[in-house]
């Protein structure tokens, strides 16, 4: 396993930030919200939407899976930075390489947010109706994950 200077640390965390500070801005709202509900809502109020034994097994098993899922991706995203930040390291950077190293880096970061996505998904449809209207209405009063509980 290759270890890289702190310099190239560095520069990956700066780029890092840049790239993903890129595609947020604090001012759009979330296009989710109240669509998708974050698991730690749901975990913070299972008692009040009386959730059940099965529906709790079934969103560890679900935890653990997109655990599992997107470990796999995290690893082949940093590597896919790392080979980028050699790229740029060189005096002469060859655009094709670094940008084809790029887009696998952003495309394996997609992938992870697509399991993101389907996790969310698959914890919703485990929710009744109910169950969902009570979530809502605990963001609707401004409930976030740094007011849990």
């Amino acid at each position: 396993m290759k270890v890289l200077p702190s310099n190239k640390l560095v520069l990956l965390a700066v780029l890092w930030s840049v790239l993903t500070a890129a595609g947020v801005r604090a001012e759009e709202p979330d296009p989710f919200h109240g669509r998708l509900l974050p698991l730690e809502l749901v975990m913070s109020f299972r008692q009040d939407i009386k959730l059940t034994r099965e529906q709790n097994d079934r969103i560890g098993k679900l935890v653990v899976e997109m655990q599992k899922n997107v470990a796999e991706k995290q690893w082949r995203m940093q590597a896919a930075y790392f080979d980028l930040i050699e790229q740029l390291d060189r005096e002469k950077i060859d655009e094709t390489k670094a940008l084809k190293g790029l887009q696998s880096a952003v495309g394996t970061e997609n992938e992870i947010k697509l399991e993101h996505i389907r996790f969310l998904i698959r914890l919703r449809n485990l929710l009744s109706a109910e169950q969902i209207a009570t979530l809502r209405q605990k963001l609707a009063e401004g409930w976030t994950e740094s007011k849990q509980g």
